[in-house]
């Protein structure tokens, strides 16, 4: 049954809808404008406090580094850590990781951007290098198998950002920010890609139940591929939505450009939006993590929120 939010945040929540698609749009124009206008050079705003493009040195400064290490600030990806139930957070600053205790950071300071969780063994990702690295200021696919850590490139090193990310076992899907939201797959853990000639989007989540089978997000609404990308359908009478993510279960979670949680258990045909809605914070949402129809995890505004009933209610784990 759709949620019933508190009649403050319904009008606020209102008013934000009005502009969503505007939203999106120019979420995607801002990408190609900094592709078009910014040669190789990663946008300013993109590396972490202290960088600069490509790890150069210039305009180091100790403190911010050293205030920046603890920051959770920007989260664009959630994970779970299979061998234990840890949640990853793949932020402007480095990954973290929090079990127990307070968020740890376990990488190196460094802009991630695309992030997914393949299997226990090893994590995806996308992004920009922090201070001092040696690399291009887009990382192309990187890769870890030591629990974040360390990372590798895979391929695409100074020519591919992908900002939406999702896999399944060899199958990579990726939505480059480089190219205005070019959707691009690989069938061998993204060694080698190719690009269908699909929409631009701004997400992606992929069924991990059949590789083939995934939902992308574009200013139009959502829409469905059942071929592996190579073709999409718009999901009809669905919500407006900004990030996605698919359950081990089926379940499917979306947040809308207005921090609204949404749920649909039926491939995306029908969806509600759930009564937690109303618990999260207002602010720009930045992830969402489906485990299976009880657990989820979602990132709004630099607040990390935790649900263990599908969603009914939240309980917030970290707020900067």
């Amino acid at each position: 049954m759709p949620a019933q939010p508190q009649p403050a945040r319904s009008s606020a929540r209102a008013l934000r809808w009005a502009g969503a698609g505007i939203l999106i749009a120019l979420i995607l124009a801002v990408v190609l404008i900094s592709v078009l206008g910014g040669g190789d050079d990663a946008p300013e705003d993109d590396a972490p406090e202290g960088a600069a493009p490509g790890g150069d040195m210039a305009g180091h400064d100790a403190d911010a580094d050293e205030a920046s290490e603890a920051r959770m600030e920007h989260i664009h990806g959630l994970g779970v850590d299979p061998s234990d139930g840890a949640l990853l957070i793949a932020t402007h600053y480095g990954l973290f990781r929090m079990g127990e205790g307070a968020p740890e950071r376990v990488s190196e300071v460094q802009d991630f951007m695309g992030f997914t969780v393949v299997d226990e063994d090893r994590l995806l990702a996308s992004g920009h290098p922090g201070q001092g690295q040696d690399a291009p200021s887009n990382l192309g696919l990187i890769e870890s198998t030591d629990g974040g850590a360390t990372w590798e490139e895979v391929s695409l090193g100074g020519e591919a950002d992908f900002h939406g990310f999702d896999a399944v076992g060899e199958r990579v899907y990726g939505v480059d920010s480089t190219s205005g939201g070019q959707l691009m797959v690989s069938d061998d853990g993204g060694e080698t890609w190719e690009s269908p000639d699909v929409p631009a989007m701004a997400g992606v989540a992929v069924d991990p139940r059949d590789p083939d089978t995934l939902l992308v997000t574009t200013p139009d609404g959502p829409m469905l591929s059942t071929d592996g990308g190579q073709s999409v359908t718009a999901l009809e009478d669905a919500p407006l939505l900004l990030i996605a993510d698919w359950a081990a279960d089926g379940t499917l979670y979306a947040l809308d450009p207005a921090a609204g949680l949404h749920r649909s258990d039926d491939d995306g045909a029908t969806w509600d939006e759930v009564p937690g809605s109303a618990e999260l914070p207002e602010g720009y949402p930045e992830a969402v993590h489906g485990v299976d129809a009880d657990e989820l995890w979602v990132a709004v505004e630099g607040a990390v929120l935790h649900s263990t009933d599908g969603g009914e209610s939240f309980e917030t784990v970290h707020a900067e």
